[in-house]
């Protein structure tokens, strides 16, 4: 009895906060910005200071170059179409989380420019830091060995709910989930997974762990995938390359 009653408010808990979710997404959809660099598309939203959704399709021509030029030396910076909600550098400092980049910068060392984009908060969140350089990078692999693959893969990122707050100048909202949904246009699947933002860590956490099927996103983040293409209240029309 006692751990059906721990499995019904677990799931009453989650539907109220994808009530909470879904709500909020409507009233603050003109909070979110949509952010357009070279190799990806952010949608920022400027209370929260992270970006709820980052769009991008990956090629091997992006990453898989004979030489790499990326520049040496870049850091997390503000992002000049943004710049008075993402000048962010000093609110992640001595906190329990690092600045996990939703498109890894690696999978942009073929151009210096869209390299150094990558580093822009518009492509930042708040996760632990053991996920981050854990299971969150080994998730960047695997759309690097798919893009191989199948020469062409669309990935979205992106960030649900609140857990607590960060930031020195700025309040940067740390959310309660972040997912990730590849998908395979020549083979027409979806990969999809769901982290908990703040689950304690463990070393023997695996990624197959996390993969979930997309009706799961669709709940969770309040979303919509037809072919590859996501709607949102949020979100508005994109090209096709991203």
């Amino acid at each position: 009895m006692v751990y059906m009653q721990k499995g019904i408010l677990k799931r009453a808990s989650k539907l109220a906060m994808i009530l909470f979710v879904a709500l909020s997404f409507q009233s603050n959809a003109q909070d979110i910005v949509k952010v357009r660099n070279q190799n990806f598309t952010s949608y920022f939203s400027k209370t929260q200071h992270l970006p709820v959704l980052v769009v991008y399709t990956l090629t091997p021509e992006l990453f898989n170059c004979s030489k790499q030029k990326g520049e040496n030396g870049i850091h997390l910076d503000t992002d000049p179409q943004l710049p008075e909600f993402t000048a962010l550098k000093d609110d992640y400092n001595n906190t329990a989380f690092d600045h996990a980049m939703m498109m890894s910068p690696e999978e942009n060392t073929c151009d210096k420019d869209a390299y150094r984009e990558s580093y822009y908060y518009t492509n930042v969140m708040p996760m632990p830091k053991d996920l981050y350089t854990s299971l969150w990078e080994k998730l960047h692999e695997k759309e690097k060995v798919k893009a191989k693959k199948f020469k062409k893969i669309k990935v979205f990122a992106g960030t649900v709910g609140r857990n607590w707050v960060i930031g020195a100048s700025n309040n940067i909202i740390v959310p309660e989930y972040c997912w990730k949904v590849i998908y395979i246009p020549s083979t027409d699947e979806y990969l999809c997974y769901e982290f908990h933002n703040i689950e304690p860590y463990n070393p023997n956490d695996k990624l197959e762990l996390h993969k979930v099927d997309i009706n799961t996103i669709e709940s969770l983040a309040g979303v919509h995938f037809v072919n590859g293409v996501i709607s949102a209240n949020y979100v508005t029309a994109t090209p096709s390359s991203n």
